[in-house]
């Protein structure tokens, strides 16, 4: 009886250890290489499902194994949606009047199954392709950024900032959209001992020309005099595990977030998109159909693809837009910004416009439930807001309201606002704490530059 008291102690000590060990205090552990590390869940077992473009008629669902490991007790909500209604803005609420608080009681995003878990329609892709790593496609890069120190609009303060080769910042076909990077991913700045910025670019489809989706830049900054990059498709699983295959992702992608090992891309109308950055596959790049034949795959000969694992859909009567998201990873918990374009033609009013914060599993890297619903939701008080980002309690507002294709940065804490002059056609944003800066990028063709402005020159109003 002694010796099973014993054992039955050491058992739960050990189980009390595991249980309270965690990865850095900033946000879930990352893989330095992820290419050479196993995948934390087997990756036979559990799966995501996917929403495509033409609204998941396409969608695979696999079965999660009913003998897998029982996932840690999620974080449950008080909120109930069936005694929420959408919030008007208040009396007197006016352009620049500051935020007002919206019942977030009234937004709700749901989790994809098995979401956290290798979907095994990405392991059947995995054995007909090669799993490469984040550092492996940095090391890879076949395009060259060019340092500036000019970028339209003259913002105050830019700190960084470089523009793309020049087919890319002339082109109308592909737009840039979100940007994210290892400033994000890591409190350190750095992965894998590179700093990396991602941005996603959108295609157009231009004069009929074959809609490829979503493709992300993962540009090297390490030397930052010389920035080089190379593109990543991303691509929604389909078929079967006998015959596994891709398709574009067709999206805006107005957004890009990157925490731990996830890769958060905003989708409109439906919510947010989930890549997981350690099943980055590269694949053949001759000539040949769209997807999987047999054992090889191509994607319209980009080397490297992204394939979706998981999403998170509007599940609310309340329907909010994601155009852009953003990580603010020095709130407790960590959170992704999302938020709203409006305008005169857009959403119910120029001022409709809201930003959300969506609570974080630092442990995971995940939302922190099965359905999330927002911490906190502001009415912004301003138009044509295409990026958004929080330090504290103030939100910086990046928007296009300006006239003839100016920017302006909106400062925004409390009933208090503040207005600076920011790039031209400005787009999303993210907050780099380790250097201090606040980061962004225009959108327009042949005036592209990525850049970083220290916070310091935009202080709370």
């Amino acid at each position: 009886m002694a010796r099973f008291v014993r054992g039955s102690l050491f058992a739960l000590a050990a189980l009390i250890a595991a249980c309270s060990s965690t990865g850095d205090a900033g946000g879930p552990p990352l893989l330095g290489d992820p290419s050479a590390e196993p995948d934390p869940a087997s990756p036979d077992k559990g799966s995501s499902e996917g929403t495509s473009p033409d609204a998941g008629a396409d969608d695979p669902t696999d079965p999660v194994d009913p003998d897998a490991s029982v996932a840690p007790a999620r974080f449950v909500d008080t909120c109930d949606l069936q005694a929420s209604a959408c919030t008007a803005a208040p009396a007197g609420f006016t352009e620049g009047s500051g935020l007002a608080p919206v019942d977030r009681c009234a937004f709700g995003l749901v989790e994809s199954a098995g979401l956290g878990t290798t979907p095994a329609l990405v392991t059947a892709l995995e054995k007909i392709t090669t799993k490469v790593g984040v550092v492996d496609v940095l090391a890879d890069a076949n395009r060259t950024a060019t340092k500036t120190t000019s970028v339209p609009g003259s913002p105050s303060g830019v700190a960084y900032a470089f523009r793309w080769q020049n087919d890319d910042n002339a082109s109308t076909q592909w737009v840039p959209q979100g940007i994210t990077g290892t400033a994000d991913a890591d409190p350190t700045g750095k992965v894998g001992g590179k700093s990396a910025v991602l941005v996603s670019f959108y295609d157009t489809a231009e004069n009929g020309t074959s809609n490829e989706g979503v493709r992300i830049a993962f540009v090297d900054t390490t030397t930052p005099n010389a920035p080089k990059y190379r593109f990543a498709l991303l691509v929604m699983p389909k078929g079967s595990a006998a015959a596994p295959t891709f398709d574009p992702v067709k999206i805006h992608a107005g957004g890009i977030a990157w925490y731990g090992n996830f890769l958060y891309v905003a989708d409109t109308t439906r919510g947010l998109r989930v890549f997981d950055l350690r099943h980055i596959l590269r694949v053949a790049t001759d000539a040949g159909a769209f997807g999987c034949t047999g054992t090889t795959c191509r994607a319209a000969g980009y080397k490297y693809v992204l394939p979706q694992v998981g999403k998170y859909d509007i599940t609310s009567a309340c329907k909010p837009l994601f155009s852009f998201v953003s990580l603010d990873r020095k709130s407790d918990p960590p959170a992704l910004v999302s938020g709203e374009y409006c305008s005169t033609t857009a959403c119910s009013g120029p001022l409709a416009g809201r930003v959300y914060r969506w609570p974080l599993d630092p442990a995971t890297g995940l939302l922190r439930s099965k359905t999330t619903f927002p911490t906190q939701v502001f009415l912004t008080s301003h138009k044509q807001v295409q990026g958004a980002a929080s330090v504290g309690d103030t939100y910086y507002l990046s928007s296009s309201a300006p006239a003839a294709g100016a920017g302006a940065l909106y400062r925004v804490s409390g009933k208090k606002s503040a207005t600076s002059r920011w790039s031209d056609s400005p787009e999303d944003l993210m907050v780099d704490h380790a250097a201090g800066w606040l980061w962004s990028l225009s959108e327009f063709a042949d005036a592209r530059a990525v850049y970083a402005a220290a916070l310091t020159s935009y202080p709370k109003p």
